[in-house]
């Protein structure tokens, strides 16, 4: 009996051994990350009181971990909006909005910051669009 149950340990541990899932070190590909803007269309001018609709299309071939999104003046480097989301998937439409408060004229840049799996530093794609009063 003890020689069965040796044997059905020595089993058991070969199954579990094998069954775990070795974890992937890949380094992510941040070159394999695409993103489609849908809007802002590049150049496309905003009147202050408009909503600016920043809608994206971010594909990857592995986990897309998250994606982060800001509005910054070219002018001044300041941050007037930021979103992110925590996606966990191959691939994510990203949609969201900012009401342009600005009263002088502007060349904004829209940021997106992808991050993927082993990859220590996001991709980053952008567009630009203009604000005038």
């Amino acid at each position: 009996m003890n020689k069965y149950f040796k044997i059905l340990l020595v089993f058991a541990w070969i199954l579990v051994g094998l069954s775990c899932q070795k974890k992937d070190n890949t380094p992510g590909d941040r070159s394999k990350v695409t993103v489609t803007f849908t809007s802002p269309a590049p150049r496309q001018t905003y009147h202050k009181g408009d909503t600016v609709q920043v809608n994206t299309n971010v594909g990857y071939v592995s986990e897309i971990l998250g994606i982060w999104v800001q509005i910054i003046d070219t002018a001044t480097g300041e941050k007037l909006f930021e979103d992110n989301h925590d996606t966990h998937t191959d691939h994510f439409s990203f949609p969201t909005s900012w009401v342009d408060t600005l009263s002088d004229s502007a060349t904004l840049q829209v940021k997106i910051s992808v991050f993927v799996t082993n990859s220590a530093t996001p991709a980053v794609r952008t567009t630009y669009f203009i604000s005038k009063p």
